[in-house]
């Protein structure tokens, strides 16, 4: 009867140690900035900034995180010009100083000529306030184009400019 009892303790005991692994991870605090994001009047005339608060978990995912906030329109009156765009692939080269930004198009996402003048000018007001931005190499589905909308000449890449901030 004592080895039954010692026994049946031995099982809890394992039981028990399963679990805790997986209770110790913690996820990871996300970081949080303030950015300027650009949207548009409702007849695409002009750029509207905004102050917005992005989440992000790692340093380089500020990029991405004020991609979605650009794309996320609550005020009626600033109108997303990101709206149906799936970011594929937003990769900063820090040593370059270049961030690669892949996107795919839905079917809302086309715009016309004065629509796409507007987003290349909020995706370089964007991604150019922050200075260790170089240069941005723009994508679509994952491949070098002249114009993102058929439009606007896309150069490659697009480099800061000195008027930029």
């Amino acid at each position: 009867m004592l080895g039954q009892s010692a026994a049946s303790s031995q099982p809890p005991t394992q039981a028990q140690s399963t679990p805790l692994p997986s209770a110790a991870v913690t996820p990871k605090p996300l970081q949080q900035k303030q950015v300027k994001a650009y949207f548009t009047d409702e007849n695409e005339m002009k750029l509207i900034e905004k102050e917005v608060t992005v989440s992000y978990e790692k340093e380089d995912g500020v990029y991405a995180a004020l991609l979605q906030a650009q794309a996320k329109g609550d005020d009626p009156k600033a109108a997303t010009l990101f709206e149906d765009m799936k970011f594929q692939k937003v990769v900063f080269d820090q040593a370059k100083g270049e961030l690669t930004i892949d996107i795919q198009f839905g079917p809302n996402s086309q715009l016309g000529a004065p629509g796409e003048e507007l987003f290349l000018q909020a995706l370089k007001k964007s991604m150019f306030q922050f200075p260790e931005v170089k240069a941005l190499f723009v994508l679509k589905d994952g491949k070098q184009v002249d114009s993102l909308m058929g439009h606007m000449e896309l150069p490659y890449p697009i480099k800061r400019s000195n008027e930029m901030n």
